[in-house]
């Protein structure tokens, strides 16, 4: 049996025929692999005019609100002198009716069609057009459209409107891939280079570490030395806690670091006096400026704040940072630190200037960023983790403020520290116009009365419970040192004692728990927390758990006496059970 098709039936076919070959052809663009994102555009553009007898052909980006249409891509088959990067007005183009159009538009022939009066017509002279919109990630990104100065010969056709917005839906789809291969690329050299100052930041810190315990293990072997005199002793004492407190800076900076990347980092604001914690800061400042050999100077221009709300310890922390930064950095001259309160601003502005090795423009754009230094040169001659500055920054931030920084390569820099916010739980917000607290003088060891009670205390390391016992005993304490929780929990049931310090950490039963438990069973002796953790959650769940104090190590012998002399007394007839 056989079928005879009409005029229709083969017409219809011919069409199917010629639309499968335009796709075909679009696809063996699209699948050369050695074609750029552009260079297939541009074979596609090609494609088009070929297959729809026109002269142009272009990708173009489109602005409504600010009126703007631009020519990213273009292909032309004539003379015309146009090129990509030309910003059209977009109520002057075809442009602006298709990027508003749902579908396809197309114009065989413009003085004969209802655009024949649109601005465009007379604007740029096109005489036929068909284009569609591009979406990138679902939002109308432009329209890729093909046009020429006269009509097409044969009038555009819906299988041409179907082409091109196969065109329009294919490069669509490759400007998201291009975006996502190109944010890849960001992506990867930013960690490249992140990682890279990591690396950098770590062989930094190995020699910045490494130093001080070169000091520690170098003098603590010549102390044992035999031939060593008490004064070659004590010397080689003090250099080892000089490098000691050296070394918990440095660890403080990187756990520091830490909780900021993590977000765990605390700050504790309270009602301070600004006076006293600038004192504190010049205290230890000066010291090391006479160590340096240049001047520190501090001005107080007033009316200042007799109270501000801020956190006292991340404060002096800055402005330590700030100023030993500017003393590290100059080697002749002086520091300052200026200190004024901005009544219209309710600003306290801490100004720190030096007279050091500056800053170029360059350095000064990285100097508040992680791992980041003036150079590798420097960090040589200078030391430092690469932390300090973006610390601060990020402390300052936290406390609500703001860093500024000023600078000129060999003519020093200017800190500025803006502190907004100070009245916060004031009530009694008072200006005073002359100095209250004076610079505190060097004072002796203060004395330290003996103390009397008998004390446990639970802690695994040995080297600890050997400090510990020691400093204890100086005091005149009696002492007993178990090793976990569960031998503390045991000793308390069989003895009595007046104090018991637990650490946290502990194998078999941890510090936590073994308070819990001792609560839990009437116990009303005071205890304190020894812990290397210190953060705000830790000492709530230490006094959650029952504990009436909280102490950091490392340990201090002043501190250590404050906190168990106050326990003694305060805590000794207390309950918490």
């Amino acid at each position: 049996m056989s079928f005879k098709k009409d005029q229709y039936g083969n017409q219809n076919d011919a069409l199917l025929l010629e639309q499968g070959r335009r796709i075909r052809a679009l696809h063996t663009i699209i699948s050369r692999p050695d074609l750029n994102f552009a260079q297939q555009i541009d074979e596609t553009l090609r494609l088009g005019c070929q297959l729809l007898g026109t002269e142009i052909g272009k990708v173009g980006r489109q602005e409504p609100h600010n009126n703007i249409s631009e020519i990213l891509y273009i292909v032309v088959t004539s003379d015309l002198p146009v090129k990509p990067g030309v910003i059209l007005p977009l109520d002057k183009t075809f442009c602006q009716i298709t990027f508003s159009s749902p579908e396809a538009i197309a114009i065989s022939h413009v003085a004969q069609s209802e655009y024949r009066d649109h601005p465009a017509a007379a604007y740029l002279g096109m005489q036929s057009y068909i284009g569609s919109s591009i979406n990138v990630y679902g939002k109308k990104f432009g329209t890729v459209n093909f046009s020429s100065r006269q009509a097409v010969a044969r009038p555009f056709t819906e299988a041409d409107k179907d082409l091109v917005n196969l065109i329009g839906s294919w490069i669509s789809v490759m400007m998201e891939r291009q975006q996502e291969a190109e944010e890849l690329t960001r992506s990867k050299l930013a960690a490249e280079i992140a990682n890279q100052a990591k690396s950098t930041f770590l062989a930094n810190m190995s020699h910045e570490i490494r130093t001080p315990l070169t000091s520690i293990i170098g003098f603590s072997e010549i102390a044992q030395d035999a031939g060593q005199t008490m004064a070659q002793r004590i010397e080689a004492l003090q250099t080892i806690h000089q490098s000691s407190n050296h070394l918990l800076n440095l660890i403080n900076d990187i756990l520091d670091f830490s909780k900021i990347e993590a977000g765990e980092l605390d700050i504790e604001k309270t009602n301070i006096c600004p006076l006293a914690l600038i004192h504190e800061v010049e205290s230890i400042v000066n010291g090391l400026a006479i160590k340096k050999g240049i001047d520190f100077r501090l001005e107080k221009i007033f009316p200042l704040p007799e109270e501000i709300y801020s956190d006292p310890l991340r404060l002096k922390q800055i402005l330590l940072n700030l100023c030993s930064n500017a003393i590290k950095f100059t080697a002749q001259g002086y520091v300052s630190v200026t200190v004024r309160y901005e009544q219209e601003l309710d600003v306290l502005r801490f100004s720190v200037r030096d007279t050091g090795i500056g800053m170029a423009q360059e350095q000064i754009d990285n100097i508040f960023k992680a791992f980041k230094q003036v150079d590798a040169s420097i960090s040589r001659r200078f030391g430092g983790s690469g932390l300090g500055l973006f610390l601060s920054s990020q402390l300052v931030d936290l406390l609500g403020g703001e860093l500024q920084v000023t600078s000129k390569l060999t003519q020093g820099s200017v800190f500025t520290l803006l502190l907004p916010q100070l009245r916060q739980d004031i009530t009694d917000f008072r200006l005073v116009d002359s100095e209250k607290i004076r610079s505190p003088q060097a004072t002796k060891q203060p004395h330290m009365p003996i103390l009397s009670g008998r004390v446990l205390v639970a802690e695994d390391n040995l080297v600890n419970q050997k400090l510990i016992k020691q400093l204890l005993q100086g005091m005149g304490l009696s002492v007993t040192i178990v090793s976990d929780g569960a031998e503390a929990v045991d000793l308390v049931r069989q003895h009595s004692f007046d104090l018991i310090f637990m650490d946290m950490q502990m194998p078999e039963m941890n510090g936590i728990d073994a308070v819990k438990i001792l609560r839990s069973q009437d116990c009303h002796v005071p205890i304190i927390m020894l812990t290397a953790n210190a953060t705000a959650d830790d000492r709530k769940r230490c006094i959650d758990a029952g504990c009436n104090d909280f102490l950091t190590k490392p340990i201090y012998r002043e501190i250590l006496y404050k906190i168990t002399r106050k326990c003694l007394t305060e805590y000794k007839h207390c309950s918490l059970a």
